[in-house]
């Protein structure tokens, strides 16, 4: 089992987001990547070497960190604006 590591911008966005979602990105973040990072997606172009989960509407953009075992949860947000200024 991996690590998870949530930066600081990540939490103050999810913050604005409706308490049910951020209930289900933390449940997915711990029992779903957390256990086997790579259940995502390989992000390609700019963002290679980073990884997307998909849950209804929302992505969680992330990176893997493998010598340390650990899983750096970077983004948070709706499918339209998750890329923005990544």
């Amino acid at each position: 089992m991996y690590s998870v590591e949530i930066e600081n911008r990540c939490l103050r966005e999810m913050r604005k987001l409706d308490q049910h979602v951020v209930r289900r990105a933390f449940t997915l973040i711990e029992e779903v990547i957390a256990k086997d990072p790579f259940s995502g997606k390989k992000l390609k172009g700019k963002y290679s070497g980073l990884f997307s989960y998909r849950f209804s509407d929302y992505r969680i953009i992330y990176e893997i960190r493998q010598q340390k075992m650990l899983v750096v949860v970077l983004r948070v947000r709706h499918r339209k604006n998750v890329y923005d200024g990544l």
